[in-house]
């Protein structure tokens, strides 16, 4: 059985941080609703009396602060260590609720000592408001991002519609050019395939700058008389890194392949390396820790 693979928007570094915000804002909301209304696993909450106050604080800090944390986790292993799958995330996810429930049902049996109710109804009822309280604003964030990036992928399936590159007429087929023997075997010219495996771009090696993955497009920027064109297609940044192994293309970053050849220089920062290139108007190429090592070296013997 395939595991089904991650979406790319659910570990993204800026829709962790929203929705990490957008989730302790709507659990503070709702619990400032759900408190006057309970009288079981919230007894010990309260915004008014000191010392339940002291308590309520010292929770939603903690929560917020063990949710930051597990986030930070989540994003770095997903790079480094662990190869997340959907199923993978919603079990992290389920574990995060999980354990801010029974932190809460842990302050409400052994520091605030509720004995009113059983052990079990408050530990049940515990992660259960948790659960309402986290997973709401989990899943709808997580809808709103699926929804950005397919409205994302449908304007830049436009580009491809609207793309028409002045190489070959062949590009607009996807048809091979008639003189295609001579290109691929012209190691000065670059041909760039989609997903499918038919040919939807001519272009110079020495021409073009760098390739931006755009959820499952790539974007070739490229000098086009002296001016900076790009070209969309639809292929996997990862297919068109194995595709040119052996060339000056380089990945550089998990969204990233530049052209070693037209690298003008490599900038060390506070946030880690990043390239310009021989050409004004190009934005700068960041750098991931992943591949710094390589893209210096290889930058040293050029």
């Amino acid at each position: 059985m395939q595991r089904k693979k991650l979406p790319h928007y659910l570990i993204e570094k800026n829709n962790l941080i929203v929705q990490v915000t957008i989730s302790v804002l709507f659990a503070i909301a709702f619990l400032a609703v759900y408190i006057p209304l309970s009288d079981t696993t919230t007894a010990w909450f309260s915004l008014e009396e000191q010392d339940k106050f002291i308590y309520t604080a010292f929770f939603i800090i903690f929560s917020t602060i063990f949710l930051i944390f597990s986030r930070i986790m989540m994003f770095y292993m997903s790079k480094r260590i662990i190869r997340f799958t959907l199923t993978k995330f919603i079990l992290w996810t389920i574990g995060e609720i999980v354990l801010i429930g029974l932190f809460h049902a842990y302050i409400s049996l052994r520091i605030m000592n509720i004995q009113e109710y059983s052990n079990t109804l408050i530990i049940g009822k515990s992660i259960l408001i948790t659960f309402i309280a986290l997973g709401f604003p989990f899943i709808v964030t997580d809808l709103s991002f699926a929804l950005l990036d397919a409205q994302r992928v449908l304007k830049i399936a436009r580009k491809v519609i609207q793309s028409n590159p002045a190489n070959t007429d062949s590009n607009k087929t996807g048809n091979t050019p008639k003189n295609d023997t001579q290109v691929l075997n012209n190691p000065d010219i670059i041909n760039f395939h989609d997903y499918t495996g038919a040919l939807k771009f001519t272009v110079k090696l020495d021409n073009v700058y760098y390739i931006k993955a755009e959820g499952n497009y790539v974007n070739v920027f490229y000098n086009n008389k002296g001016g900076i064109s790009s070209f969309v297609l639809r292929n996997k940044i990862q297919a068109i890194e194995d595709t040119f192994a052996n060339t000056p293309l380089m990945r550089c970053h998990r969204t990233y392949i530049v052209n070693t050849n037209n690298i003008k220089l490599i900038r060390n920062e506070a946030e880690g390396y990043s390239i310009d290139f021989n050409q004004s108007g190009l934005e700068s190429v960041p750098v991931s820790r992943t591949y710094s090592e390589k893209i210096v070296k290889r930058f040293t013997e050029i």
